[in-house]
Order: structure tokens, then sequence, then C-alpha cells
């Protein structure tokens, strides 16, 4: 009986030590197949420094990166310190049914940036490792019968300052859902977030030519071709504006064939300024101040000057003197026998019809004598 009870103890201690053994075994051949369904292991996003569940040997059979699937990710292009953005992360292969992915976001240095939330928590889990965050999917958010794409969505927010360009580095298992780690494809992605571009304005202003112009026509004044350049680095509306120099009797004013400019960033653009007065500007040296201003930020402004002169009118011709007939100077006789050459004839352009009534006669001789021995070139 002792005997048989000893038989039948031994018998079941076996029979559990078989099945301790089986499940043993079976917990080390499954291991791969459910351990990462829960969630990959750390730092296996493809970063520099790491790896990827591919060349861990968890996941084997195909190259990473195989052609036919994708691994993309929607971040802020640019972020703004402390802001919280969106992120999606989007995996897709024909034909897997089963979706992980694990992400983390570092600075230039390899740090940590910025923190990820899991605003999903049922499909995603946060893990530290090594001073680094990584945010990954769980058993739920492995989407066991998924066909052929999956996504997450989650949170991030943006460090407190500007830290310079943020990448953002995943790695994601498109997988068939047979529990064995062949069958799947590894994808890995990276992408960059910046600061923004801080606004930059600026104006630029030049005379094309000559600065100082001269003109005896006040009315019809004179054109200068004034160059500006929008040296800021976004597009930009720029003002311009000339002053005016206002005199007692008469004025001059600087009219601007543009008033406003809009310019991309680095162009430039040539404008006409036209200078002129009026019937009653006198004489003088004008200088007038041109201005161009950011219309982005107005205290980004640029000036040139000009100076127009306006010269004295040449004094007018001297009157005629037709009684000098021969125009030689002098009244004297030559000029009478001129007109005695003529007499009595008629019609235009006569030479001695001094008077110009269209008749050489008595008149024009009478004309001639009373100018006789008049210097008609004096004072000229």
């Amino acid at each position: 009986m002792c005997t048989q009870g000893r038989s039948f103890l031994s018998y079941r201690k076996n029979t559990l030590s078989t099945w301790a053994l089986l499940v043993l075994l079976f917990a080390a051949s499954a291991g791969s197949v459910f351990a990462f369904s829960f969630g990959p292991p750390e730092e296996k996003t493809g970063s520099p420094n790491e790896g990827t569940c591919a060349d861990a040997g968890c996941h084997t059979g195909n190259d990473l990166n195989a052609s036919g699937g994708s691994l993309m990710l929607t971040i802020p292009e640019t972020y703004e310190p402390n802001q919280v953005y969106e992120i999606i992360v989007g995996l897709a292969r024909d034909g897997q049914s089963r979706w992980g992915f694990e992400m983390t976001a570092l600075d230039g240095n390899g740090a940590s940036a910025g923190s990820f939330e899991a605003a999903d928590v049922i499909n995603t889990q946060l893990k530290d490792a090594n001073s680094k965050q990584y945010i990954m999917h769980t058993a739920a958010g492995s989407a066991q019968g998924t066909n052929d794409e999956n996504q997450w969505t989650l949170k991030w927010t943006a460090p407190d300052a500007d830290i310079g360009p943020i990448t953002f580095y995943a790695a994601g298992n498109a997988a068939n859902g047979d529990f064995t780690p062949a069958g799947d494809y590894i994808y890995t992605t990276k992408a960059e977030s910046t600061p923004p571009i801080p606004i930059i304005a600026g104006v630029s202003l030049e005379i094309v030519g000559d600065i100082a112009l001269s003109t005896m026509n006040a009315v019809e004044g004179v054109d200068y071709t004034l160059k500006v350049t929008n040296t800021g680095n976004m597009m930009d509306t720029i003002m311009l504006e000339a002053s005016a120099e206002v005199g007692i009797e008469g004025s001059v004013l600087g009219a601007l064939s543009d008033r406003s400019i809009e310019l991309e960033a680095g162009g430039d653009a040539e404008v006409t300024l036209k200078v002129a007065g009026d019937l009653f500007t006198e004489p003088g040296d004008y200088p007038l101040s041109i201005t161009a201003t950011s219309g982005t930020d107005d205290t980004m402004t640029a000036e040139v000057t000009t100076t127009t002169t306006i010269e004295m009118p040449p004094p007018p011709p001297p009157p005629p003197t037709p009684w000098d007939v021969n125009d030689d100077g002098i009244v004297n006789i030559q000029d009478l026998v001129l007109v005695a050459s003529e007499f009595g004839q008629s019609g235009e352009a006569l030479e001695a019809d001094v008077n110009g009534d269209g008749t050489v006669n008595v008149l024009d001789l009478v004309l001639v004598s009373s100018h006789f021995g008049e210097n008609t070139k004096a004072g000229q």
C-alpha cells in the first residue's frame, strides 16, 4: 500500500515536473511572440546609438525598411515653446494585420526634447530609459486584426525655450499577427521640427545715377531713379515718402511714381522721383529727402537726399533792329543804299522792307535815317 502510494506520488511528481518544463519551454519559445505586443523594449527607435527590433532579433526574415510599406509622422514643422501639438504616427503595409511603434524626440545633443503625453491611454504608453522618454503602443494599441494600415494619435509639448532643431525618431512593426517573429516588417523614419524663424524686417534705398540735377525750367523739373530693396527675410510692403521745400512765393515738390511697393525678401524695384516747381519758384538749390519705411516694422527706415538746382533762365534775345539792313552793327549809308536798291518793290521777305508793311518806300528810308549812326550791337 505504501509502495503503491509512493509510486503514485512519484508519478504525479514526475508528471508535474514534465508539465512545468513544458510550460517553461513554451514560455521561453513564446516570449518573443507575446512579450512585445504589450510594448517594445526601450531604445529601439533607430535614433543615433540605438538599434531597432529588426537587428535585435525579435523580428526577423525581412530587410529593414523593405519596399512596399511606410512609416509616416505628422509633426509640427516649427514649434513654439511650451505649445502642445498633436502628432500622428501612421504605419502601412498591405497584407499585415498587427501593428506596433516606438518614438522619441531628441535635440541636437541627443537629449530628450519636450515631453510626450499618451493622449490615447488605451493604445499608447510612456516609458523612460537612459534619461530619454519613449512613447509606444500598448497591447490594445497593436490593433490585432486591423488590415493593411494603422495609426496612433498622441500629444507632444514643446520645450519651454528655443533649443534649436528637434528630431523625432520612430520605428514601426507591420506584423502579420501569427504570433511568430517571422513575416514582420520593421520600418524607421525621422522628422525634424525647427523653432520659428524670427521675422527680420529691413529696407535700403539708393539713388541710381546722379544725386544732383539742375534745370532752368522749374515747372518741367527733373527725374531721379531710386532703387528700393527689401533686406528682410520675408515679404514686405515698403512705404515711400518725399519731403517738400516750400518757399514764400513758389514751391519745389517731389512726386513718386510709387508710394508703396510689395517686395519678396531680397527683392528690389526702381521708383522714379520727379522734382518740379511752379511758375513762382525762385532760382536756388532745393534738397529733398526721400524715406523708405518697412511695413512690417516701421522702425526700419532708409533715407536718401537729392539736390535740385533751379537755374536762372537766360536773358531774352535783344529786340530786332531791322534798320540795320545789312546787320553789320552800324546804321549808315550802306543801309540807305540797300533800301534804295529795292525801292518801290512789294512782297514778302524783302530785306529793305524795314517797317514790314510789304512795300519798300519812303517810309523805310525815313526809318533808316532816324537811326543813322546807331551801333545796333552795343550791349550784346
